[in-house]
């Protein structure tokens, strides 16, 4: 219990120290392009989660810090998403929210939510911070059987995100957590598996770059759903997407 408090701790004040500095959590969303690519993010993360056009849908966000992603998630369903994240002082900038959204205080490792409560639970860049033997037994016990889990996820295999995990100077310097990672889609898909998961599809994508030129985004959209299509290219892309589900 004590090494589950200081993980969390430590997560807590790194991303609270970040915001404090910055005034925002990840330099991506500081720019058009970063956030051209959340507004793809929840897209695709709501429709993997199949709520659309259900009313009574609840939805688990995890790791909804201040809200970036909470607000596009609930905007694109008509149902009820809770989001939740380890540090409140994020959660305190989680502002102008939709009426269908709110977001709590906690720590994944122990939810205050009842079993088979959710329909879905979502999540973006957030997996890599956690230790998945202790996380996702949690969220399959909060989401319904058959109900869907659906993140994006930094790709190891993409160069920048490579040297970022692994050259530490690097990390530092784009605000990365001590304790944080990246995937390898065939490892995760195994880990995944192996704690519990079904149907488990891991696919990259995201091509487009945070620093892409305004007047460029288009383009380099275009171009980055062909090279998602291209074997080998394709593996080099940011992020991953996965998608699974709970047994029935």
């Amino acid at each position: 219990m004590s090494r589950q408090r200081d993980t969390g701790r430590r997560e807590r004040d790194h991303f609270e120290g970040v915001l404090e500095r910055r005034g925002a959590l990840y330099w991506a969303e500081r720019t058009a392009a970063g956030r051209r690519r959340r507004d793809i993010r929840s897209a695709r993360l709501i429709d993997a989660a199949g709520v659309d056009g259900r009313p009574a849908a609840r939805v688990l966000e995890v790791g909804c810090g201040t809200g970036e992603f909470t607000r596009p998630l609930a905007a694109g369903m008509p149902g009820r998403l809770t989001g939740f994240d380890v540090a409140p002082g994020l959660l305190r900038h989680a502002t102008r929210l939709p009426a269908n959204a709110a977001v709590v205080a906690a720590d994944v490792e122990g939810l205050p939510f009842r079993s088979a409560t959710f329909d879905a639970v979502v999540g973006n860049a957030v997996l890599h911070h956690l230790r998945l033997e202790r996380a996702l037994p949690e969220l399959l016990r909060v989401l319904r059987p058959g109900g869907r889990l659906c993140f994006s996820e930094p790709n190891m295999l993409n160069p920048q995100v490579f040297l970022e995990r692994n050259v530490r100077w690097i990390g530092r310097l784009l605000d990365n957590s001590p304790g944080e990672t990246a995937f390898v889609r065939w490892r995760l898909r195994r880990d995944l598996e192996a704690l519990g998961v079904a149907d488990v599809t891991i696919r990259p994508f995201d091509f487009l770059y945070p620093l892409t030129p305004e007047r460029l985004i288009g383009r380099v959209e275009r171009l980055g759903s062909r090279l998602e299509r291209l074997p080998l290219v394709r593996e080099i892309a940011g992020s991953l997407f996965i998608a699974g589900r709970r047994p029935r």
